[in-house]
């Protein structure tokens, strides 16, 4: 069952029924939406983040690539961030409690089997899900290791999930080796080190925006 998110501010206009979103950009057809997660923003742990991947099926199309949770906005979505929350509950069996920010807009000519092309706009966001935090007895809130958190993927979309480094995203994204085969694309991997980018843009403004709540954990401004 879908659960309630908060968005933020600056990013309401993309929280507009759907329809009325498709027809402020009819240059498109068709829209895709993505929400990137990573592990709980919490400056005062020595672990540097972690983006949740999924391998895609063998059996689906870019067979064992790996690429974020995201798919195609529906008629029934209530705005397009209620796509990127279906999508991430459907792949992931995650629930987004807040969207942070606007990750990349990424536009491509798709051609269906039987010649004709349209459109496509994909919206990808940074999102944080229920699942990063819990509550201990004494009603303080704790961070949910990666290993805790409870991914549950749909099997005919995805085989595997990792969390993973930077490090070895930008070596797969340049190199082409390690662990991780990304969609051939391009975009995915370029979208996944703007996250991090966006990460540590946050984490070195903490001191002066007083951000980090009383249990450690970053919450970013208007949120």
């Amino acid at each position: 069952m879908a659960r309630s998110y908060t968005v933020a501010p600056h990013l309401a206009n993309f929280d507009i029924p759907l329809a009325e979103f498709a027809a402020s950009r009819p240059e498109f057809e068709s829209f895709g939406v993505g929400g990137y997660i990573f592990s709980h923003l919490n400056p005062t742990s020595h672990h540097a983040p972690r983006v949740l991947l999924l391998q895609r099926a063998l059996t689906d199309s870019m067979p064992g690539c790996w690429e974020g949770p995201g798919g195609a906005a529906e008629p029934d979505d209530r705005s397009l961030l209620s796509g990127v929350a279906r999508e991430v509950l459907e792949e992931t069996g995650l629930h987004v409690s807040r969207v942070l920010e606007l990750v990349a807009v990424d536009a491509w000519q798709h051609t269906r089997r039987n010649g004709t092309r349209f459109r496509i706009a994909k919206y990808s966001f940074l999102v944080d899900v229920y699942e990063s935090v819990c509550t201990r007895p004494d009603g303080k809130i704790q961070l949910v290791p990666l290993g805790d958190i409870p991914v549950s993927l749909e099997a005919t979309e995805h085989r595997a999930y990792d969390w993973a480094a930077e490090e070895d995203v930008r070596l797969c994204l340049h190199s082409g080796q390690g662990k991780y085969q990304l969609p051939p694309s391009g975009h995915q991997g370029a979208n996944i080190l703007r996250c991090f980018d966006f990460l540590r843009g946050w984490v070195s403004k903490v001191p002066c925006l007083k951000q980090i709540d009383d249990h450690g954990i970053l919450c970013i401004l208007g949120l």
